[in-house]
């Protein structure tokens, strides 16, 4: 409704928190989630057996904190960070909170947020290709980058969707709170660069089909089975056509 009309649906300061909140907290989830999806994928190729002897702690556990967590954070800088908020009802989301125009909690919380769960996903992913490459070699195996190329692509197609969605509105937004820009400002606010967050969502089931072969030839086949039955109704209707003009 906001993308159609210019303005929130309901013009309360309840709902602009709402909104907050909620696209907030799961954006966050997002993040890190895949973070710790990061260092489980370590674990569970390097350390399969201590990781299968403390599961719940290590995955059931980690998985229901990130889940919580970031909704506990969001409540509490919206609604008890001690300033008043000012919301836009022309904005997305009502513009922002206060908390993000103090350059302390401002940084903080993309840290906390953005930039720390980035900065693991591209620590543990490089040290799993390193380990796994030196692994190899040490096994005196040939043509390893070769052998390990899906598993490469698998990787950085996760962590470049990831970096490209999330990098430039999270330096932009700790630089606009540190150094305000007029430029940075109308690029947020233009769409071009809070669009990109979008990226991630949406280009999640390729990275994922990427990562998993039996989807990826699930796929693979219903396309098949889609352009077969295509080609046999163009090529229906023309026969019909041939033997009424004879």
């Amino acid at each position: 409704m906001y993308l159609y009309h210019g303005y929130v649906a309901i013009a309360s300061g309840i709902f602009c928190k709402y909104w907050l909140i909620l696209t907030s907290a799961l954006n966050i989830c997002s993040v890190q989630l895949n973070a710790y999806l990061s260092i489980e994928r370590y674990l569970l190729i390097f350390h399969s057996q201590f990781l299968q002897k403390y599961k719940i702690i290590l995955h059931y556990l980690p998985i229901i904190i990130l889940i919580i967590s970031p909704f506990f954070f969001m409540i509490g800088m919206v609604n008890y960070y001690p300033c008043e908020n000012h919301f836009d009802y022309t904005s997305w989301a009502c513009g922002t909170a206060c908390y993000t125009l103090q350059p302390v909690p401002s940084t903080a919380s993309w840290i906390y947020a953005l930039l720390a769960p980035l900065f693991i996903i591209c620590t543990s992913n490089v040290l799993l290709i390193a380990r796994v490459i030196y692994q190899k070699r040490r096994m005196l195996q040939r043509n390893v980058w070769k052998k390990n190329k899906k598993m490469l692509i698998q990787l950085l197609s996760v962590t470049g969707v990831l970096y490209v969605s999330w990098v430039p509105i999270s330096i932009s937004s700790v630089i606009t709170v540190l150094h305000p820009n007029q430029t940075l400002y109308e690029l947020q606010g233009n769409w071009l660069l809070v669009g990109l967050i979008y990226l991630a969502v949406l280009f999640s089931p390729l990275s994922s089909s990427m990562a998993m072969p039996e989807l990826r030839n699930e796929i693979r086949l219903w396309i098949n089975r889609w352009l077969r039955r295509y080609r046999n109704a163009q090529t229906y209707p023309a026969a019909v056509t041939r033997l009424q003009t004879e």
